[in-house]
């Protein structure tokens, strides 16, 4: 193999990056997701996340690419009833990666992402919901976008449309909860269709199951990122200490891609509400 086809390994190997998935369960305790949250309530949702990948899909959605990647982040998301329509949600993550290939290797520890977003209530009837919710980007210098070089996305915009239901499995209340999303980016960069759906179910009073999947389809942008999508998996359990007080373990997996790792993560929530 030419020094330059070894080069282009490398570089394709670097450009397997990850986009951070804001832990954005829901459930009716913690009033999240499609739901607005009573004026002047509210809730904040510290997260710990730890990811690990050693294989990453190739350009035809094969899993055969080795790489060496993890990575520790902690992220903050608050949520505050403005009024009984309008909801404010603010988010933030600081990172610790880790990523080699070949001779190249990337340490890390810094900021990503951080997010204002609005939310408003278009429609209710009984126990189902429609919403619409408005975001504003800011990329810090680390990772943001994927197949994409760390720091690289500057400001970015989304539109998203949540739909919910909740209703009763033997008995016991349940939820369903749908969002559809176009992410905008500005200077050339790549843009994105995201869809994400959420259930829940309360066996007991204080517990509940929560199963999610969230799929992100990125377009190609010239000498920048190619085109890439993904699949992750998850499913966690919530246990509510109290009205104010829950505690969530969770796992998850990237079961499907194109031109992204395999990630495997672990994660724990604390949910405080005011």
């Amino acid at each position: 193999m030419s020094m330059a086809g070894f080069r282009n390994i490398q570089i394709t190997f670097f450009r397997l990056g990850v986009c951070m998935v804001l832990i954005g369960v829901q459930h009716e305790t913690s009033w999240a997701g499609s739901w607005p949250l009573p004026a002047g309530k509210g809730q904040i949702i510290q997260t710990t996340l730890a990811v690990s990948a050693d294989k990453g899909f190739d350009a035809n959605g094969k899993l055969d690419l080795p790489v060496q990647f993890s990575k520790y982040e902690t992220s903050m998301f608050l949520e505050h009833g403005l009024n009984e329509d309008f909801t404010l949600v603010l988010a933030a993550n600081y990172q610790n990666l880790q990523f080699i290939a070949g001779v190249d290797q990337v340490n890390f520890s810094g900021f990503g992402e951080t997010e204002v977003a609005l939310r408003k209530t278009i429609w209710k009837a009984g126990p189902a919901i429609i919403s619409l919710q408005a975001h504003m980007i800011f990329a810090g210098p680390g990772e943001t976008i994927t197949d994409a070089d760390l720091g690289v996305g500057g400001t970015q915009y989304e539109v998203r449309l949540l739909a919910g239901r909740s209703f009763k499995i033997a008995r016991k209340d349940a939820f369903i909860d749908v969002q559809l999303a176009r992410r905008f980016r500005r200077q050339n960069i790549a843009d994105e269709w995201r869809f994400d759906i959420s259930s829940g179910w309360r066996p007991l009073p204080n517990w509940q199951i929560l199963g999610q999947a969230f799929y992100v389809n990125g377009q190609s942008a010239p000498n920048l990122t190619r085109s890439n999508r993904r699949l992750k998996a998850q499913t966690s359990i919530v246990y509510d200490r109290n009205k104010k007080t829950s505690y969530q373990i969770g796992v998850y997996k990237t079961v499907l891609g194109k031109n992204v790792i395999q990630e495997n993560a672990i994660f724990m929530s604390i949910w405080q509400r005011y």
